[in-house]
């Protein structure tokens, strides 16, 4: 598998788990010192604070999230994909983009930087 489909299959991880409602299976793709920089919360950093929003956004009734990577980019051990987002929660419907910022370490490529917002 080249660099750049990893960072893809990774990026696609987390969306799986967040389907799958397990919110351990969405953090396994974050590096240990990781950070989530969701719109309209402060940053959350490491795979504690990681876990609970994701299962924070399942109990609130995140589902049905597709992510659409429009690119990748991979450079030696740094890479970034971008992409769009849809999803509903609570019965509202979710649009937006987002850009994931991966590093490679001895355990391969983690996420290291995620963020994304919302269509307004």
């Amino acid at each position: 598998m080249s660099d750049v489909e990893s960072v893809k299959a990774l990026d696609a991880s987390i969306i799986e788990g967040i389907n799958a409602k397990d919110a351990g299976m969405a953090t396994a793709a974050y590096a240990e010192d990781g950070a989530l920089m969701p719109p309209g919360a402060p940053t959350m950093s490491g795979h504690a604070a990681i876990r609970e929003y994701w299962q924070a956004a399942i109990d609130g009734g995140l589902e049905n999230v597709l992510a659409n990577p429009t690119a990748a980019h991979v450079s030696e051990d740094i890479a970034v994909t971008m992409g769009t987002l849809t999803g509903s929660m609570g019965g509202q419907e979710l649009a937006g983009k987002y850009v994931l910022y991966f590093r490679k370490g001895n355990d391969g490529w983690k996420v290291q930087r995620d963020i994304w917002n919302f269509d307004a």
